[in-house]
């Protein structure tokens, strides 16, 4: 499915070499596959305050587990300015959902398509629900960064299927000197040993495009996880 959507200039910095991690949460272990070509950042102060200021932004429903760029972008960016913030033009967010009380309690006994169907049917009744979350996500980051305006967009839902349930948004940014900046977002949930996960990959556009390449990538993200936790 295609959509074309508008965006921010997010600030981002820098990271550490792709390769798989684990996690301890909620009493269990699960691994989580680095996107291949990204690079995991929070080495740097600049880093590590650009990890702060998303964790904000996402609000009290989820917790973020590593923010992933370009390795390329890293690279150029810790050796020419690893205390300050850049524009990046592709990143990719792991999280863990948390209940509504800020817990992770694990959905011991749900399937991972139970759980994509269980996710499906609450859109379904709800089609406001991701849009009306992210936005006010994304605004709170975006104030905290920069104190643009910022306006979402767009929401659709891509796909479920038996590995995730995938979602795409867009948003646009009026910044302080007048330019409209856009960003599209494709996000996909999933069940790994009882343990709802979320893995976004955001691409900063300046011109009409569809999501069809983040979905690919994104898509591949999830498998790999899937795969490392059977």
């Amino acid at each position: 499915m295609l959509a074309r959507f508008a965006s921010i200039a997010m600030v981002v910095l820098a990271a550490t070499h792709a390769h798989s991690e684990q996690y301890a949460l909620a009493g269990r272990s699960i691994e989580l596959p680095s996107p291949p070509g990204y690079c995991k950042i929070g080495e740097t102060e600049g880093e590590k305050k650009f990890i702060e200021l998303t964790a904000k932004g996402t609000g009290p429903s989820s917790k973020i587990l590593a923010i992933f760029l370009k390795c390329e972008e890293v690279t150029k960016w810790r050796k020419e300015a690893p205390s300050e913030s850049v524009s990046a033009s592709d990143w990719v967010v792991s999280a863990v959902m948390l209940d509504r009380d800020g817990q992770l309690r694990p959905m011991d006994g749900v399937g991972r398509p139970e759980f994509v169907r269980l996710l499906g049917g609450a859109i379904s009744k709800d089609l406001t629900f991701f849009s009306r979350t992210n936005a006010e996500a994304q605004a709170t980051l975006n104030n905290l960064v920069s104190g643009a305006d910022f306006k979402m967009v767009g929401f659709q839902v891509l796909k479920a299927d038996n590995e995730a349930l995938y979602f795409i948004t867009g948003s646009e940014i009026r910044a302080d000197n007048g330019e409209n900046r856009r960003v599209i977002g494709v996000s996909a949930n999933t069940l790994l040993k009882g343990l709802r996960i979320v893995y976004a990959n955001y691409r900063q556009v300046r011109q009409p495009q569809d999501g069809n390449v983040l979905f690919g990538n994104l898509s591949a993200i999830v498998h790999a996880a899937v795969q490392a936790n059977p």
